[in-house]
């Protein structure tokens, strides 16, 4: 499956507020013509430990919401839960061939993984000198050498979770926060979760959207209480 590129274009800062925000659904074709940081090719590597972590999920309740809808009949996904730090036990800024190990051992292999590429080659506004995406279904992962969250190791940045590629049924199933927010959630439902969650309308191009925290935000079908979470962003994009 391509990739999604919409970790190439989006930064999660200007998420909710740009009205220049990318589709989630654009592919790297529509990525616009970007410069790159010359820095050298030579990567660091470090070891990191990415270790999953003991699973809680403590739903907030609410008196005319539920957390989330039933989108498959396949068990919610353990070990990956949403935050602003990364994946479950795999932080941003850890070292990329550890995090995919790490989300491969509960996903099983990725359905896509683009290799190191040339930030420039593929039209994506990224600094650094290389990046990757690699996939499982609906859950994009997006990993460089120069962000945020690190420089001079390959190292993930960010993620992309949602929304469906067949527009019914997600895959992985039930990735949610610590408040079990996820993907289906309803805008009521965060309001109670996330009493300082900033919403935005939105614009033709990005849509409404949603702000948790630094590293954690994503896309609704609506700012009104009864409308959901359609996506989550995470981490640090290109053009950040």
């Amino acid at each position: 499956m391509t990739s999604r590129r919409v970790l190439a274009c989006l930064t999660v800062g200007a998420l909710a507020f740009t009205a220049g925000a990318c589709s989630d659904e654009q592919s790297s074709a529509d990525s616009t013509s970007s410069t790159t940081s010359s820095t050298s090719t030579t990567t660091t590597e470090a070891t990191t430990t990415t270790v999953a972590p003991t699973t809680s999920s403590s739903t907030s309740t609410s008196t005319s919401s539920t957390a989330l809808p039933t989108t498959s009949s396949a068990a919610p996904v353990k070990g990956l839960e949403i935050s602003g730090d990364g994946l479950g036990g795999a932080l941003f800024g850890a070292e990329a061939d550890g995090v995919v190990a790490y989300v491969s051992s509960i996903l099983g292999d990725p359905t896509n993984d683009s290799g190191w590429e040339d930030p420039l080659a593929i039209g994506a506004a990224c600094t650094g000198t290389t990046v990757r995406f690699v996939d499982w279904n609906d859950l994009q992962l997006f990993f460089t050498d120069d962000s945020p969250a690190a420089q001079g190791l390959r190292h993930f940045a960010a993620f992309n979770y949602g929304p469906a590629v067949d527009g019914a049924v997600l895959n992985p199933n039930g990735l949610v926060t610590d408040n079990g927010v996820g993907v289906g959630t309803t805008v009521e439902f965060l309001r109670a979760s996330y009493p300082k969650v900033q919403i935005s309308p939105g614009d033709d191009i990005g849509g409404p959207s949603f702000f948790i925290s630094e590293g954690l935000s994503g896309f609704l079908s609506g700012t009104s209480n009864s409308d959901v979470i359609i996506s989550f962003v995470g981490g640090y994009g290109c053009g950040e």
